[in-house]
Formats: structure tokens, sequence, C-alpha cells
């Protein structure tokens, strides 16, 4: 039976700066969990006000020129944050979702402010957007760790340079943080209506509030790129995230180990990486409810290990590569191997505009690009086929790799994410070892279609894939 708290483990717990409380409300600035639930920034902000005898208010900042982002990462994102507004809204919290950069905002909310607490994400971005808050408020701030089930610097302090190096040092750690977490009522509520209702927009007046009851609307009021557009077969939110979980969990986890690498099925694989990547649901949620839904032990750990260990690698990456998201990231012996083919007759040179509209003299590829495209997601085996085949269409190595980063961030719903960093990155030898040598990619793993005729109906799902193209 899994264990159930309403503690925050200190270890989650970063008090970037622990001085006295002031007046005024405590403030949780949401920008990577975002979900109501099993979310320990939330129920950590919750019980602070509650000890400090105060209310709480949950803002988010609306950053409409965040990197790479279009109408199609906004709208999966704010379907996620309506549904999280009305479960806030029940809980008695008031949210709002503030259009502006996190420091101005909680500049002009900062005297209202006697405790700030923030979650906390990975990127770049994120980590210059949490020194700058913290810079420019200068009262309590308590960053929580929320998006990762063993927290990072529990597990390592330097890069690690494969799962196997990593694995033990989570396991060791794994079973303390496989926790059911409960929540806490706010004792003072913050709604209209409520013990002591708050209105931030009153407070930061130069700063718009985002509607969110109309999803479309408030994606053309943000006014990101419309290429590309939203995914009908995608919807955001927890509600969405947690039936994916258990149909999973029901249908496809028992037979996990041999029906993952099958990508001719519909049904083989999770489907949340779109999810955790918006912080819709809690990663803690989904050992737990895969550990607790009696499929084979095997089959759990199988996931498990995915989820968990190839995961939180992919984190460890970008935490500790200054340079995840380019060439010179990548390990030593991949760099000399690629640089000394770098000189090898290509197949074809393609542009990086072909490529994007998936005209190459390869049908496979062209169809997973086309899949890409129109529907923000592909099976992990058929990305890294093409991932993989890049090299072969691009003179030089370090073009490959800018642009496989570039289509991979700007079409799956999942891009932009330290896993899709790391999986790129894979594609030209990190987290991996040398192969035999080869033309072009020398050392660095093949993969062929052959490999994937090995593991499913190649025919039949390129037949499928050109049906779904057609109008």
């Amino acid at each position: 039976m899994t264990r159930s708290t309403a503690r925050i483990d200190e270890a989650r717990i970063n008090r970037r700066r622990d001085s006295p409380p002031g007046d005024g409300l405590v403030l949780y600035w949401m920008q990577q969990a975002q979900r109501a639930e099993q979310n320990p920034a939330l129920e950590y902000a919750i019980q602070q006000a509650n000890k400090l005898d105060k209310t709480l208010a949950v803002v988010f900042c609306v950053v409409p020129d965040y990197p790479e982002a279009s109408a199609r990462h906004f709208t999966f994102m704010l379907e996620g944050l309506q549904e999280t507004e009305a479960a806030l809204e029940r809980r008695g919290i008031r949210f709002e979702a503030l259009i502006g950069q996190p420091a101005d905002v909680i500049e002009a909310l900062g005297h209202r402010v006697a405790l700030l607490v923030m979650d906390t994400g990975y990127l770049p971005t994120q980590r210059q957007w949490y020194e700058g808050v913290s810079e420019i408020y200068d009262g309590p701030v308590h960053q929580i760790e929320t998006d990762v089930v063993v927290p990072t610097h529990l597990v390592s302090d330097r890069m690690e340079t494969a799962a196997r190096t990593i694995r033990p040092k989570i396991e060791h750690h794994l079973d303390n943080f496989i926790i059911d977490l409960r929540t806490t009522a706010l004792d003072k509520t913050s709604v209209a209506g409520g013990d002591s209702p708050v209105s931030l927009t009153r407070t930061a007046r130069h700063f718009d509030a985002l509607d969110l009851s109309d999803v479309p609307a408030a994606v053309r009021t943000i006014g990101p790129p419309d290429e590309p557009g939203p995914v009908a077969e995608w919807s955001g939110g927890t509600a969405q995230a947690k039936a994916r979980l258990r149909h999973f969990c029901d249908t496809i986890l028992p037979e996990y180990s041999t029906r993952r690498n099958h990508y001719d099925r519909e049904d083989s694989s999770s489907k949340l990486s779109p999810y955790l990547h918006f912080g819709q649901l809690s990663p803690v949620s989904i050992v737990d409810a895969a550990r607790s839904s009696g499929a084979p032990s095997d089959e759990v750990d199988a996931f498990v290990d995915e989820i968990v260990v190839r995961r939180e690698l992919a984190i460890n990456y970008v935490v500790h590569c200054d340079d995840f998201d380019g060439f010179g990231g990548l390990p030593e012996w991949a760099r000399t191997t690629l640089n000394d083919h770098r000189d090898d007759s290509r197949r074809k040179v393609v542009t990086a505009r072909e490529l994007e509209m998936g005209s190459t003299d390869d049908e496979l590829w062209n169809a997973i690009m086309n899949t890409i495209r129109n529907e923000g997601w592909v099976h992990n085996q058929l990305r890294m086929y093409w991932g993989k085949q890049i090299m072969y269409w691009t003179n030089t190595p370090e073009h490959a790799f800018r642009t496989l980063l570039s289509l991979n961030n700007k079409w799956f719903l999942d891009g932009r994410d330290p896993n899709s960093y790391a999986n790129v990155a894979w594609c030209f030898g990190r987290h991996d070892q040398g192969f035999q040598e080869r033309d072009v990619i020398g050392k660095v793993r093949p993969f062929t279609d052959q490999a994937l005729r090995r593991k499913g109906d190649l025919d039949g799902w390129l037949e499928r894939s050109q049906t779904r193209d057609e109008p």
C-alpha cells in the first residue's frame, strides 16, 4: 500500500532566502508544476499560509515570447491551466494568469507578499527567471522541487555519462519519494466571497489578466505564431493525463516490455510526455499508479526505469551541461568521430525547409515528419529513426544537430523539454557508446528501417500514415 503524507519532504525545499515573513499574503508563483493536485509547491504554500495565519494566492506568468512556443504549445498549456484554475477555485484559492515576464510581475506584486513560494524547472530560461525574481523581491523565497521523483541534488552533483551511472544513485532514494501527497485545506480562503478575497490584477495594474474561459481567444490574445497550430487529438489538463495513465496501466503496462517498441500498434506507449512537460501530471503519481496497478513487477520496473531513470538522466544533462543544446555538449568521442567524417559524401543535401516539409528521397522519413507536423507526437521508435537520418542530408554534423533540434522544438508538443534535448543529443552519441564505424555518422549508433521492420509492421504503419494525411 502506498504511503501518504501531507508533509513536504525537506529534501524538496530550497530556501533561497529565509528571512522572516513580512506583512501581506503568501504567493505561490506557479510556472513548472501546472496542476492543482500532487503538487508539493502548492501544498507547501498552503501550509505556510496557515502557519502564518495568512491567505494564499497563486499567480501564473504568461510569457508571450517564450522561446519557440507556438499556438500548438500555448493551446495545450492553457487547456491545462483552465482546469487548474477551476480546481483551485474549488479549494478556495485565488488563481490569476497575468501576461508578463515573471520578474516584472513579481516586482509589481512584491509589496503585498509576505512569502514567495515557487516550483522548479531546469532549463536556462527558467533558471534565469528564478534568479531574476529572487533579486527583485527582497522577502523570503522558498523553492520546491516538484517535477522529479528524486530531488536532483540528492542524485548527483555532476553530469552523468549514461543511465547505468545514474540508475543506482536514483534507486538508492526512489522508494523514499513514492508517497501520495495529501491535500491541505486553506484556512483563509482567497476567492471572491471567501475569508480574505484577493485580486492580484488590482495590485499589478499594468499587467493584463488572461481570461482562460475561452482558450482559443486567450491564445489569440497572447499572439504566438499560428504555425504549428493546435492538435485535435490532444487535449491538455490533469484530467486528460490521468485518463491516459489509467488506460496505460490497465491495457499496456501488463505487457509493457513486449509492446513498448511496437510503433505499429496504437496502444504501445503511455503518451504522457506532453503532460509531464507542462507539469500537468506528477511523475510521483505515475510511478505510484504503475506500482499499484497489479501489473507484473518486471513490467512495472521496466516502465519506472523509463519514466524516472531516463527522464531524470535528461534533467541531469541540462542542469550540468552548459552546451546541452549544442554540438559542443556531445561527448568527446562523438565529436571526434563526426568530425573525422564531416567530409564524407552525403546521399543528398536537403535544405532545412525541405526537411520540415517532408520532401526528402526517403518515403518513410517523410511520413514520420508529416505525422509529427500533423499530430505533434510520434512513437519513440519512429522518432529515433527520424532523428538519426538527418545527418545523411546535411552538409555538417553541427548543422544536422541544429536542424534536428529546431524541428523537434517547433513541432512536438513535448519539445523544449529536458527529455527532448537529451534525445536529440542521443542521436549524435550522448548517453551512448561507440559502434562499428560507418560513413557520415562514424561510430555513432545507427538506426535503419530494417531495425523498424524487425520491431513491427512498417508497411502497415506507412499505409495508415498516408491515409491519415489525406484531406
